[in-house]
């Protein structure tokens, strides 16, 4: 029955709310405030943790040359663009695992984990074949020979570690559609840790103490392989920390072997996802390779200020995930009024959040190219992408709260094909026309990345507004 059913006729007078309901109404925000940061706060410090392996080796990379971090770039859109689409379908976990979370039944989470895990395996063997592969894709684009050589190697060391990285996504999607975020925020922390570490010796070399055998510098390829170490030790920590908790018991009373009845119904949710974050990541891969059609400077550059921009958007992500998850859990519960309190705050903390980043890549934006590198070229090409960014911090922060707001709701299909719409009709043409047939040239790329997240912004929170508010309730299926 809609929340309007009681409303008056257009001719009777309106009332005003009695105070003791605003009260209530301002009681319930803040409460509803307190429970998404308790949330959101863990959520927001793994997903830094989770850019941060990357900010790590992009600046430890820095010094080797414009050619090095030229080829991070490429290997990384190359990598990232095949592991969102995977780890985009992990995230059908989440909303099946906090509706059934809201509505008390545990043992629903425990079988989404067992088929969440399948699925995983299922996934890792496709996108590692891909990773080892991706030198031969990135000689096809075109690129310079020197980044290639070294993107290459890249990719098959990162390609080494994709397993584990599924089977972690798998079990932090159990834990965090619980609200149970903080393990996988410590371990993302331990493992940046001890990446620092690894890269420390691997890029650079060094000598086993007591052996005296000396490790030869790896370069860049280096800084693959201690990613990829520590990518199967966190895998090891999370799998026993959830093994150990007597309170979880994961595999009790569940089936362990694949179904196909869940596996399909985890996809139904999931795959959409997957496509929603591989077109997203996937236009800003491509504006890699138009970055590098234009020079090797701007291809260095792009490759610093969008890391850069990335740290800013992993907040708004984390925020935006704890908001899809606390929807969800409304929903689980049958709470309209609490869905819509959810999403409002939600999109209110995003909104802010990257207004005062863009300020903040307009006030100082050589000074942050600065902390990646010295060469003043890469610095000044990448002051004026950082501007273009600041043009799209908000659409970023919009798009991304609506995704998980209508992720919480599992309503996947209609945002996907949104977003494919606005990056791929909108933003990459604009991206090549503005970008290689303009005298903007990189700034071109940005512009146009900026009109595709601007149109994908506005579609979804239509979308929003009709699901949330004008549609009937999404409620989860029942367990067959």
């Amino acid at each position: 029955m809609s929340t309007l059913a009681s409303a008056t006729t257009l001719d009777a007078p309106r009332r005003t709310p009695p105070a003791h309901g605003r009260r209530r109404r301002a009681l319930l925000f803040a409460h509803e405030l307190r429970a998404l940061m308790r949330v959101a706060g863990p959520l927001i410090v793994s997903q830094l943790g989770g850019i941060a392996m990357n900010t790590t080796d992009t600046i430890m990379v820095g010094p080797l040359g414009a050619d090095a971090l030229a080829a991070a770039g490429l290997g990384n859109a190359i990598f990232i663009a095949a592991m969102m689409l995977a780890m985009g379908t992990l995230m059908g976990m989440s909303p099946l695992i906090s509706q059934a979370f809201g509505a008390g039944d545990h043992a629903e989470c425990r079988r989404v984990l067992v088929q969440g895990l399948w699925l995983a395996v299922l996934l890792a063997v496709p996108m590692t074949i891909y990773c080892m592969f991706g030198g031969q894709m990135a000689r096809a684009l075109d690129q310079p020979a020197a980044v290639t050589r070294d993107a290459a190697g890249y990719l098959f060391a990162l390609g080494c570690g994709v397993p584990p990285m599924l089977l972690f996504v798998a079990f932090r999607q159990y834990l965090d559609g619980m609200g149970d975020t903080k393990p996988a925020m410590a371990l993302t922390f331990i493992g940046v840790a001890v990446n620092i570490a690894g890269n420390i010796g691997l890029i650079y070399g060094f000598t086993i103490p007591l052996l005296g055998i000396r490790v030869p510098a790896g370069g860049l390829i280096g800084s693959g392989w201690s990613t990829t170490i520590v990518r199967w030790a966190m895998l090891v920590a999370v799998a026993i920390y959830v093994a150990r908790r007597r309170d979880l018991r994961p595999f009790a009373g569940v089936p362990l072997g694949p179904s196909l009845h869940r596996l399909k119904a985890m996809l139904r949710i999931g795959a959409p996802i997957g496509v929603q974050l591989g077109a997203e990541i996937g236009v800003f891969a491509y504006a890699v390779v138009l970055m590098g059609w234009i020079s090797a400077l701007s291809q260095a550059a792009h490759q610093v200020a969008i890391n850069i921009a990335s740290v800013t958007f992993m907040v708004a992500m984390g925020t935006s995930l704890a908001g899809s998850i606390r929807v969800g859990q409304h929903v689980g519960a049958g709470s309209r009024r609490g869905v819509h309190r959810a999403v409002l705050t939600t999109y209110t903390l995003v909104i802010l959040f990257m207004a005062l980043c863009a300020v903040a890549f307009l006030s100082v934006p050589r000074w942050m190219m600065g902390l990646y590198t010295t060469d003043p070229r890469i610095v000044e090409i990448g002051a004026g992408l950082l501007v273009m960014a600041a043009a799209f911090q908000v659409f970023d922060g919009m798009q991304v709260a609506g995704l998980c707001a209508l992720r919480g709701a599992s309503d996947t299909r209609v945002p996907m094909w949104m977003t494919v719409l606005g990056y791929w009709a909108i933003g990459a043409p604009a991206a090549w026309l503005l970008g290689l047939h303009t005298p903007l040239g990189a700034r071109g790329v940005w512009a146009g990345l900026v009109l595709g997240l601007a149109s994908v912004a506005i579609m979804l929170a239509w979308r929003v507004r009709r699901v949330m508010w004008a549609g009937p309730l999404i409620h989860r299926a029942p367990a067959a």
